[in-house]
């Protein structure tokens, strides 16, 4: 590969050894085989893909001439049988294309008819409806409690608090005192 002989193995060697010394000259070499492995196998794989393109290039010129030659050496029964299918290929290609105009045109027909009722529900909406028009300019109310001081909402809270737990009567696990321990740790 590098052409590398004997001789300048034993010089890479030497230099080796006396610029890494012999404690790291042993992982030095190990370090570049291993990175000599993975390029062999990169190259091993590189070639096995290449070949196998080759070969599927082959086949499909193969292929290709072969069904050249046979296609001229049809005999005239078998012509006509070609001839018959590809002449009913063609008038199931128009087929389509005529189904495909016909089913765009309902299609868009009845979009057409979808968007006629939008419109005509909207202008019902319209006309039916007293529309608000909202002041961007105009203040906006001040909440209820603006006016209140922190003391007084802490207040309001634990009377609403206390509502709520009239509604929701507490668990039989949490009334117990042993409930209260569960209730913590959860």
């Amino acid at each position: 590969m590098f052409d590398i002989g004997f001789s300048e193995l034993i010089l890479i060697f030497i230099i080796g050894l006396v610029v890494l010394g012999p404690k790291r000259l042993p992982i030095a070499i190990r370090t570049v085989m291993g990175w000599v492995r993975t390029v062999r196998g990169l190259a091993a794989n590189v070639q096995n893909e290449l070949a196998q393109e080759l070969k599927l290039q082959e086949l499909q010129e193969s292929i290709k001439k072969a069904e050249e030659l046979n296609l001229s050496r049809l005999s005239p029964e078998l012509e006509k049988t070609v001839a018959d299918l590809k002449q009913s290929a063609e008038k199931m290609k128009g087929e389509l294309a005529s189904a495909k105009g016909q089913i765009q045109a309902l299609t868009d027909e009845q979009v057409a008819d979808i968007q006629d009722r939008i419109e005509q529900e909207d202008k019902q909406l319209a006309d039916n409806a007293d529309v608000q028009h909202v002041d961007e300019n105009a203040p906006l109310a001040e909440p209820e409690h603006a006016e209140l001081s922190p003391a007084e909402i802490a207040e309001l809270a634990e009377a609403d608090e206390e509502k709520l737990m009239a509604y929701y009567p507490p668990d039989d696990d949490l009334a117990s005192p042993e409930g209260q321990d569960k209730k913590n740790v959860s």
